[in-house]
């Protein structure tokens, strides 16, 4: 997680670099069963998330577990896929991204749900981009690429649904099917470029 971690930040320092700007590093919290952060406390049923308040990503170990026996998504490539996911958010936060989305939200709560699914799949799409500089940098084994599509996949609100025994409302997504989770990481991964994760003007 430590390699991982300083990997995606050197991408995102680089990236924003070429574009004249600069990057600031998030932090990452390591935890089992529940955690205080910036945004409150949280129990290891929400699962990883990104704190923009103190600029943190949380992970909860149990959540690895989960990923590979009840969604079928081993992997130490599937890991590193959630946290640069985790990222990507603190991306966002730094972009501005974010703070415009939770404006948009307060704005139009009918839409609250699909912005949200276009937050989600915009983190996606840059876990890409963090993912095609690491195979450049060859640090990629083969199958990584398959191990983190698969895991977005499993963790699409599809795919929830299902393992979980629930109704598949797509109404209810908040972060993306399974498919749209695999497509916008892909992008990311093919293109390496910010502005070919606009999920928000498609």
């Amino acid at each position: 997680m430590s390699f991982v971690l300083d990997d995606a930040q050197a991408t995102w320092t680089k990236v924003f670099a070429d574009g004249n700007a600069q990057y600031t590093r998030a932090r990452l919290v390591l935890f089992r069963d529940q955690v205080n952060t910036g945004c409150g406390g949280a129990q290891s049923a929400s699962g990883p998330f990104y704190c923009p308040a103190d600029q943190k990503v949380y992970i909860d170990l149990g959540f690895y577990d989960e990923l590979r026996r009840r969604f079928g998504a081993p992997g130490d490539f599937a890991q590193a896929y959630v946290l640069a996911h985790e990222i990507g958010h603190h991306v966002q936060n730094v972009l501005g991204t974010e703070r415009k989305m939770r404006q948009l939200q307060a704005q139009n709560p009918g839409a609250r749900n699909e912005l949200s699914v276009r937050l989600e799949l915009q983190a996606d799409c840059y876990a890409g981009i963090w993912g095609r500089h690491a195979q450049q940098e060859g640090r990629l084994e083969s199958g990584d690429v398959d191990e983190a599509l698969k895991a977005a996949s499993a963790v699409g609100d599809d795919r929830i649904s299902e393992i979980t025994g629930s109704s598949i409302r797509p109404e209810s997504f908040t972060h993306g099917s399974a498919a749209q989770r695999m497509t916008w990481f892909r992008r990311g991964f093919d293109t390496g470029r910010i502005d070919a994760c606009d999920t928000f003007s498609r």
